[in-house]
């Protein structure tokens, strides 16, 4: 009879150390299978969620302008190989938010005030004809809930929430869009305002800036409630405006977070 062939041994508990970004299976590669489109799908994926996390970290300002990102200190952080690091600093790279000097290393990108003040520019245009638009179609549910989200915001300035002031912010004005009947259209605002967003959020700290934006947010809310259009859309150009005057301080004490080209 011929001898058996030694069962395979199941790995030892704890030999691998879980990452701590899941793998997602292909819907098409089976159980545990391993094919190839199946292997490149979860590369891309890991990549993206890499880029994600990373992208929201220079948004939000934990990763500071000009922090150098070592691709090594990266991969181990995530659980993950250098391959989807590095492809997510090179996404990164290409929506200017990460510089990659090669033999050098890659780095935070520095604030480009050019795409600032054109992401103010498109804010401007939209925003200013949605709320006019908004004031003809605000029925009573938006109204109460535009002013639940200015009371939110005015719970979490006291808390000193500042990443949670600014997430209210947004829905503010997503919901304002959304009312104008384009809310579709705040996807294309979003996507072009990266650089202006990492301006708000470093100045969303300022225990003063925060007070100003609830007065400027319950100006806008107050005049669409009374459907007043002229003082809506001049509230809303000054508050979009603010960003101006946000650069300004913020390139006095930290002028090394910005570059002018």
């Amino acid at each position: 009879m011929p001898a058996r062939k030694p069962a395979p041994r199941k790995p030892t508990r704890g030999a691998r150390r879980p990452a701590p970004i899941p793998p997602p299976v292909h819907p098409e590669s089976g159980r545990g299978g391993r094919t190839e489109r199946g292997v490149a799908f979860r590369r891309h994926t890991m990549a993206d969620q890499v880029h994600g996390l990373l992208r929201r970290e220079i948004v939000v300002g934990h990763l500071l302008p000009r922090t150098m990102l070592s691709e090594q200190e990266l991969s181990q952080r995530f659980g993950v190989s250098r391959t989807p690091v590095r492809e997510a600093l090179i996404k990164l790279a290409d929506e200017t938010l990460v510089e990659i000097y090669p033999q050098y290393g890659s780095f935070v990108a520095p604030i480009k005030l050019a795409e600032v003040f054109d992401s103010q520019f498109v804010r401007e245009s939209l925003e200013c004809s949605a709320i006019e638009r908004a004031v003809e179609r605000l029925d009573k549910t938006q109204a109460a809930n535009l002013s639940a989200i200015l009371q939110r915001q005015r719970t979490l300035h006291r808390a000193g929430d500042h990443e949670g002031f600014f997430a209210a912010d947004e829905a503010m004005h997503a919901l304002i869009m959304e009312i104008a009947g384009h809310a579709n259209a705040w996807r294309q605002v979003e996507n072009a305002k990266a650089q202006m967003d990492r301006v708000r959020l470093l100045s969303s700290r300022n225990v003063v800036k925060r007070p100003k934006v609830i007065g400027e947010h319950a100006l806008i809310v107050d005049r669409l409630l009374h459907r007043d259009r002229d003082g809506a859309m001049a509230a809303m150009r000054t508050h979009l405006r603010g960003i101006f005057r946000s650069v300004e301080i913020l390139r006095a004490s930290h002028g090394n977070y910005f570059a002018d080209e």
